[in-house]
């Protein structure tokens, strides 16, 4: 599946955990509608008896479990359903439908709060807390399952008030729907554009600022940056070495409300010297980027 454009909001989770802690069609063939093409999928109601039964996921669970795995490092998986296809790789994305809830049956998180049928993941750039990335990455694509993470692979000795107390464990039930192909994957660049921007571009000139913001991850850390949280967009001018080069061939002609999810090979971001106390030398870095606006200059 091609993503050349996707959902215009990402999930709540996904900001939250910034700050803390078989091939398919192409998009193009699926779309419906232009400006948002996700909500063009149909929604499976394979998850809302969980949202139904809710005060007794256990309730939910009995007579559908086909398989269970248990990991070394504390994560429990069981299959309401099983795919035929591979395991899910590091460094590929997917779409997936989700619920996130606590032990006590309460329901904290799922793309149906959005209303969007589902959403799209990275998997092992932390992206979410360290349990998705190494319970999705024993899922493959038709799966249905839970993922049972341990507080210390969740949010740990933190917590979201109101929502997820400290030291609580996850229970991820999610479907994975597909894997989607990067519509850039060459030369240390991987990009996979989930939103189109404004027609006008600047047509490869240098007398523009494009003014970005940027979620930042890596392989090793979620909070690395976060200009949402700050509200100091990064501003940048095409053929200036402001920001790493991997983005500077990205952001050439962007368009004022292009979204991409980027993930980026060490010598296209930060190289054998990392960044200070937050990226590792020779360490891929994962960008969620949405353009807020291209000016002349």
């Amino acid at each position: 599946m091609s993503l050349k454009k996707l959902l215009p909001a990402f999930i709540f989770l996904f900001f939250v955990s910034c700050n803390d802690t078989p091939k398919t069609k192409s998009v193009k063939k699926q779309r419906i509608n232009k400006q948002d093409p996700i909500k063009s999928r149909v929604s499976s109601d394979s998850l809302s008896e969980i949202d139904q039964a809710k005060s007794n996921l256990k309730t939910f669970e009995k007579g559908k479990v086909e398989h269970t795995k248990a990991l070394d490092n504390g994560i429990f998986i069981k299959w309401f359903a099983k795919g035929n296809g591979k395991k899910i790789k590091k460094g590929e994305m997917v779409l997936i439908e989700y619920r996130l809830a606590l032990p006590d049956g309460k329901i904290v998180d799922g793309n149906n709060r959005l209303g969007y049928p589902c959403i799209p993941f990275v998997v092992g750039y932390n992206m979410q807390t360290l349990g998705w990335d190494l319970g999705l990455q024993e899922l493959s694509v038709g799966d249905f399952a839970k993922i049972e993470i341990p507080a210390a692979l969740a949010l740990g000795e933190h917590e979201i008030k109101g929502v997820i107390p400290a030291n609580s464990p996850n229970w991820l039930y999610v479907k994975v729907l597909a894997k989607v192909t990067p519509g850039v994957n060459e030369n240390g660049i991987t990009s996979w554009k989930w939103k189109d921007g404004e027609q006008k571009n600047n047509s490869g000139s240098e007398d523009v600022e494009i003014s970005f913001h940027a979620i930042v991850s890596t392989e090793s850390r979620s909070s690395v940056m976060n200009t949402y949280k700050s509200n100091f967009p990064l501003h940048y001018v095409p053929g200036q070495k402001s920001i790493v080069p991997g983005l500077r061939k990205l952001l050439k002609n962007a368009k004022k409300g292009e979204r991409y999810i980027v993930v980026l090979d060490s010598e296209k971001a930060y190289g054998t010297r990392g960044y200070a106390d937050l990226i590792k030398p020779n360490e891929r870095v994962l960008y969620n980027i949405e353009i807020t606006d291209v000016r002349a200059i």
